[in-house]
């Protein structure tokens, strides 16, 4: 673990509290930080916010305005990733999930373009938290607050496995867009298929040079060099019929018809 992301923690851990004061119940880790494949140069940072009652505008202001100005200065090359719960989501799951806040790299333009219609319209339902928490119980860390067994009720395995699958469903043409991601992620839910494995982007594209045939080792290698940051993404050169045909078999092994 590189310099910053202990900083990083302390910072998330200190802004948090600061801001939500006694509506907040904790906040847990998860994602390629605690599988234990996070790199600083190509990870983000995932974590969720589990609090009482829902944020007012005020406080989601503020949130947003820790989090550009205090926290993403010492995030990964990725950003941050995070939602914030209500308890008695969290105690009693329901899929999709209800969020009550979410931001990510993804929608940072969105936030700095019209930032107060971004902090009234993002909430709703996300069926990527079932996966989230999945991992949570699994594997997670309590960055601050109760256990996660004490905060966090049993999610069913249908719902953590369509919650990975819909990940996937678009896999032919993302594969073309995103192929470091895709092709690990493919990988990573096959070895959930097959072998009821809950791990990593990175354990996945591993799990797939040790079960998946030989004609794929060289794309699965050409993705875990990018993930570790060996080779830069943009600059491996990857064969596109090579990646639709390995999306289009994997899609057909998992059951999944390819768009």
């Amino acid at each position: 673990m590189m310099t910053s992301t202990p900083r990083l923690l302390q910072a998330i851990q200190q802004t948090t509290t600061a801001i939500l004061k006694t509506n907040l119940v904790g906040i847990y880790l998860h994602g390629s930080y605690v599988l234990g494949s996070y790199n600083e140069q190509v990870s983000d940072l995932d974590y969720l916010i589990v609090v009482r009652r829902s944020l007012t505008l005020a406080e989601k202001r503020q949130l947003m305005t820790a989090t550009i100005t205090q926290l993403w200065p010492l995030a990964p090359h990725k950003g941050l990733e995070f939602h914030v719960l209500l308890l008695s989501a969290t105690q009693h799951f329901v899929h999709p999930c209800p969020f009550d806040f979410h931001f990510s790299k993804y929608h940072y333009e969105d936030y700095q373009r019209t930032p107060l219609a971004y902090l009234k319209a993002m909430h709703g339902t996300d069926p990527d938290l079932a996966a989230h928490l999945t991992i949570l119980q699994a594997a997670g860390q309590v960055l601050l607050g109760p256990a996660i067994t004490t905060v966090f009720g049993p999610i069913p395995a249908v719902a953590y496995w369509d919650s990975i699958k819909s990940d996937i469903a678009n896999a032919e043409t993302a594969i073309v867009q995103l192929p470091m991601y895709t092709v690990l992620n493919l990988c990573r839910v096959r070895a959930y298929q097959q072998d009821q494995l809950i791990i990593s982007k990175q354990a996945g594209g591993e799990w797939g040079l040790q079960q998946l045939p030989t004609q794929w080792h060289p794309l699965i290698r050409q993705a875990l060099a990018a993930y570790a940051g060996q080779q830069d993404e943009q600059v491996i050169r990857w064969s596109r019929p090579n990646l639709v045909a390995f999306a289009r078999i994997m899609l057909a092994e998992l059951g999944l018809k390819s768009e």
